[in-house]
């Protein structure tokens, strides 16, 4: 019999949930570990549309990157994700900052989408290992890169700033991370993430280093499908679906 602790178990072995930040919420976040599970939804978003499609399938579980429950709840409305999510028996699990991490995870995805090559861990020096450093094959123009990257993962656009010529030595972060922009800066000739403020970018420029932002949603929700293959070759007796999230962000 299939559970849902068998499950967190599983996702606690391929990438630790002790590893999680600090401020992050990961884990079992809706549900009982005893709740028996015949059907599995992965989803990089717990979206009112995905928990209507998990509804309609008859789900027994969500995985998802983004945690539902992040802040403080002050009170759960009728069409809340956790309301429904409680109501229909929907047992959630977040793997957030554990997935970002883990080595196979949301920055090796990137990496590889990028083709890139002699990829390593960049440890950041507030202990984190989320960061991805690798090569491209060989130098590229920087124009040429941002059409690369726009090709390679699916992004419509992306924004960035120019301070070379040619690039190579890339760092990769999925979602927010232009935090991490002097480190990245010491080591690399450009750095993919998302999410970048104005001043960052400035700063970036400053600095010497190509930072593009290539948006939260694409830099990882590639990465969901394989946490789909992996839960489905582990778990022969449930049905795993690949819901697919929508980007918030409209682009013309």
């Amino acid at each position: 019999m299939l559970t849902v602790a068998k499950v967190y178990e599983f996702l606690d072995r391929q990438m630790k949930f002790s590893s999680q930040e600090e401020w992050d919420n990961s884990g079992l976040l809706v549900g009982s570990p005893d709740k028996q599970v015949s059907k599995i939804a992965v989803m990089l978003d717990a979206s009112p549309a995905n928990i209507t499609k998990a509804i309609n399938n008859g789900v027994d579980l969500i995985v998802c990157h983004h945690p539902p429950i992040f802040e403080a709840i002050y009170n759960l409305p009728a069409d809340s994700p956790v309301y429904r999510l409680a109501r229909n028996d929907i047992a959630l699990i977040a793997i957030h900052t554990p997935w970002d991490k883990a080595k196979d995870g949301v920055n090796f995805v990137l990496a590889n989408a990028l083709s890139l090559e002699r990829v390593e861990v960049l440890k950041t020096e507030a202990g984190g290992d989320m960061l991805r450093l690798g090569y491209l094959p060989s130098p590229m123009p920087e124009a040429q890169f941002c059409t690369y990257i726009k090709q390679s993962i699916g992004v419509p656009f992306v924004k960035y700033v120019s301070t070379k010529e040619n690039v190579r030595k890339i760092a990769v972060c999925g979602g927010a991370g232009a935090d991490f922009t002097d480190e990245v800066a010491r080591v690399a000739d450009a750095y993919v993430t998302s999410d970048v403020k104005y001043h960052q970018f400035l700063h970036a420029q400053d600095i010497g280093l190509t930072l593009i932002d290539a948006g939260h949603f694409t830099t990882e929700d590639m990465s969901m499908n394989s946490v789909s293959v992996k839960l489905a070759m582990e778990f022969s007796e449930a049905k795993v679906l690949r819901l697919k999230s929508v980007d918030p962000i409209s682009y013309r």
